[in-house]
């Protein structure tokens, strides 16, 4: 999926005039908790048992010895093999440093990973997303969210051959490259994820896109699309199948991708490097490329037959600053049976299967009801369930149990701040009691986690329409733009604040990104109607 962390902006209608009283509108920021990149594998799973003794093994999955192990960017839960989970934690760190080094400034800050490793396969399947009713035969799969990142995956056995980070690596590299998300057409947002799906690194060299088989099979089978074709595919069209991923849409995303990449036309290899920016000047997709490379696409659809009948698929081999072979820093803990109840409860309820979490959460809760857990997950539950009053109440009962989530503190400012909106989604100031309460949450959120864009662009939002430092309203919306590029809210909300200081020509120019085609139809109308309202010197937010 390409999925996106960021909601989608919704307007509701906006006051033609400024009253005395002054409303903002809150574009909706709902966390994509439920949101999830799935990735079908048609390929036979040969995961072997993890190594352990007998007894352990026949135990319930709840009921074993399940660990925290810790590194720099990754929260890896397992009841597996504990070296099994030190090699699956050093790959990761590995591919996360290597992208770092070669991203630089590019890179984006995002909160840490959650990395649910099972022993094997057969304890993995309840705990997957559901497919016309049934598990999904997935080895492993990857979810988005703008509070947490959720790898789920089946520890490989020692002697099998497929060790399931391909389809991790594909997934990860949508969140890496996801300053590009809102540009980059879906072809490429596919074929890069493939490229990198086949990172292998030694020391200082990281190697990428590998010839990968079951693509090259398929196009020796099937014709290329078109390009045009190809270009005008989205998440809606019937060759767009996040499922399988074995379709001529992955395949010829793949070739495409490669050929451009890491092909043997040097004179496009180079000139590639400017789709992206033509890309940001507004151009579309098919336009930008043949700009970019000054021919036509026919002319690049012929070259891309050639490229594919030579069969020649050169990896990218690349040289890196540092040593990322060198041994990664790791803790680890063995956790309570509390929290693993609530690690499952709470991975279920990211892949929407709520009512199986339900149980998980209340059976924590009978467990050890003097902890915070169960309430955090009852109340989150009921946030996403759109119950409010239960969700103030359950997470309320966590805070006063001694919750330390980031998340918990966000929301539960966010349910209340969401009570004081009127019908038409529109906030005034609060007095000052409610506003600091209010205000006093969410930055016990961010210092808890200080990269949380939500809790950034609410906080800036807040000030905003309180008024009291418009300074502070904009450092967080920057810093929440910073954190979600991929999220117009954040930019909408940025240029309203922009205009409520009368810097129209700031606004303006935070508006821009708004009017691309690739932004949602009522987005890009109000903020066309923003940007006429500066022209007239009238402006409207």
């Amino acid at each position: 999926m390409t999925s996106n962390t960021a909601a989608s902006y919704d307007p509701a209608s906006q006051p033609s005039s400024v009253c005395r009283r002054v409303t903002f509108l809150r574009s909706s920021l709902k966390l994509n908790l439920l949101m999830i990149r799935c990735l079908l594998l048609t390929v036979f799973l040969e995961l072997g048992l993890c190594a352990g003794p007998t007894q352990t093994n026949d135990l319930p999955l709840v009921q074993r010895p399940w660990f925290e192990t810790r590194t720099a960017h990754f929260n890896i839960y397992s009841c597996g093999a504990p070296r099994d989970v030190y090699k699956l934690s050093a790959r990761l760190e590995q591919f996360c440093q290597a992208y770092t080094l070669m991203a630089g400034a590019q890179a984006v800050a995002s909160p840490p990973i959650v990395v649910m490793a099972f022993p094997d396969h057969e304890t993995m399947k309840p705990f997957l997303p559901l497919y016309q009713g049934q598990p999904a035969n997935l080895a492993a799969f990857f979810q988005r969210g703008s509070d947490e990142n959720l790898i789920v995956l089946a520890l490989p056995g020692t002697n099998s051959p497929f060790t399931g980070m391909e389809v991790i690596f594909h997934e990860y590299t949508h969140l890496l490259f996801r300053r590009n998300d809102r540009i980059w057409p879906l072809w490429l947002k596919e074929g890069m994820a493939e490229v990198y799906s086949t990172f292998e690194t030694t020391g200082y060299n990281v190697r990428i896109g590998d010839p990968i088989g079951h693509h090259l099979r398929l196009l020796a089978q099937q014709p290329l699309l078109p390009l045009a074709e190809l270009f005008a595919v989205t998440h809606d069209s019937p060759q767009y199948n996040e499922r399988s991923r074995q379709g001529i849409f992955y395949a010829e995303s793949w070739l495409l991708t490669h050929f451009l990449m890491a092909g043997d036309n040097p004179a496009y290899q180079a000139r590639f490097k400017q789709f992206t920016p033509l890309l940001l000047e507004g151009q579309l997709p098919e336009q930008a490329l043949t700009n970019a490379l000054q021919t036509s696409l026919p002319a690049v659809e012929a070259e891309l037959r050639r490229y594919l009948r030579q069969g020649r698929f050169t990896p990218i081999e690349l040289m890196l600053a540092a040593d990322i072979s060198s041994p990664i820093t790791l803790t680890t803990r063995p956790i309570t049976p509390v929290e693993n109840y609530f690690r499952l409860g709470d991975e279920l309820l990211r892949i929407n299967r709520p009512d199986t979490a339900e149980l998980y959460f209340t059976q924590a809760q009978k467990l050890a009801p003097a902890s915070p857990l169960p309430y955090e997950g009852l109340g989150l539950l009921a946030a996403e369930r759109k119950q409010h009053d239960e969700a103030l109440r359950d997470l309320q009962a966590a805070l006063q149990h001694g919750s330390t989530s980031f998340l918990v503190f966000y929301i539960y400012a966010r349910e209340q701040y969401q009570l004081t909106a009127d019908s038409q989604d529109r906030h005034a100031p609060l007095k000052s009691d409610a506003a600091a309460e209010i205000r006093g949450e969410l930055q016990k959120s961010l210092a808890l986690m200080p990269d949380f864009g939500p809790a950034h662009e609410l906080l800036g939002f807040f000030e905003m329409v309180q008024g009291d430092n418009l300074a502070l309203a904009e450092q967080h919306l920057q810093r929440a733009h910073l954190l979600e590029p991929e999220n117009p809210a954040c930019l909408f909300s940025l240029a309203q604040l922009q205009l409520r200081n009368h810097n129209l020509e700031a606004a303006r120019i935070t508006l821009q990104p708004l009017l691309l085609p690739n932004v949602d139809a009522k987005l890009r109308a109000h903020a066309e109607e923003m940007i006429q309202g500066i022209a007239r010197n009238h402006p409207v937010y």
